[in-house]
């Protein structure tokens, strides 16, 4: 499992390092842009899961890599398994790393919305939710893939430029403002907690079962 891991890492390591590098201007445009500081936050994820999600999409429909990979002595539920569990790390991680760095920008004197957890927990959810429906679909075939993660693509590029414009970036804030006060709640936030990791197991498992499946 560790050198499954290891793989999709060095596959994908130069958009992680990348991709840190660029949040750190989030600092600074939280601090010209306080209201809009959550907004960029969740962006930025977004387009970091949806550059992961497609790179290991591309190696789970890939030919060669599926027969090298099933040369190994691994089985096709460990090579899926490692698919998630890296998917999985990439957006808590990196969702924890853009929260600090709003962590920091609040220490210039930037205003939070809401506690550091919840800045956390929703781009975490979302960028799970990205890889729970749009792997399944990867392995299904690789064109409804594509296909879904070129709509997706436009639809990060575009809705920021429509939203960011006069106040519906403020109210995009506030909008998930009244989420994480309804989160506030311990039973909604367990159930958010427990529907989310259903779903990426539910999702897993569909995955599992098409590979197994898979010729190549």
């Amino acid at each position: 499992m560790l050198n499954l891991l290891r793989k999709e890492w060095m596959v994908s390591r130069w958009v992680h390092i990348i991709a840190l590098f660029v949040c750190l201007g989030m600092v600074f445009i939280a601090k010209a842009e306080p209201k809009s500081a959550l907004f960029v936050a969740l962006f930025a994820n977004l387009m970091y899961t949806y550059l992961i999600s497609n790179m290991i999409r591309t190696s789970a429909v890939s030919r060669q890599d599926n027969l090298l990979l099933n040369s190994l002595p691994v089985t096709r539920t460990q090579i899926v398994a490692a698919k998630y569990l890296f998917a999985v790390l990439c957006a808590v991680l990196f969702a924890l790393y853009t929260s600090l760095l709003l962590v920091l920008a609040a220490a210039w004197g930037v205003p939070l919305s809401m506690p550091v957890w919840l800045l956390w927990l929703l781009p975490t959810v979302l960028c799970l939710l990205y890889h729970a429906l749009l792997m399944p679909l990867s392995y299904l075939d690789a064109k409804y893939g594509t296909w879904a993660s070129m709509a997706i693509y436009l639809a990060i590029l575009i809705l920021p430029s429509r939203l960011g414009q006069g106040k519906a970036g403020e109210a995009l804030t506030a909008f998930f403002a009244r989420i994480a006060s309804l989160l506030g709640n311990g039973g909604i936030l367990a159930a958010l907690v427990l529907g989310i990791a259903l779903l990426v197991g539910a999702s897993m498992l569909t995955s599992m079962r098409i590979y197994r499946r898979a010729e190549f």
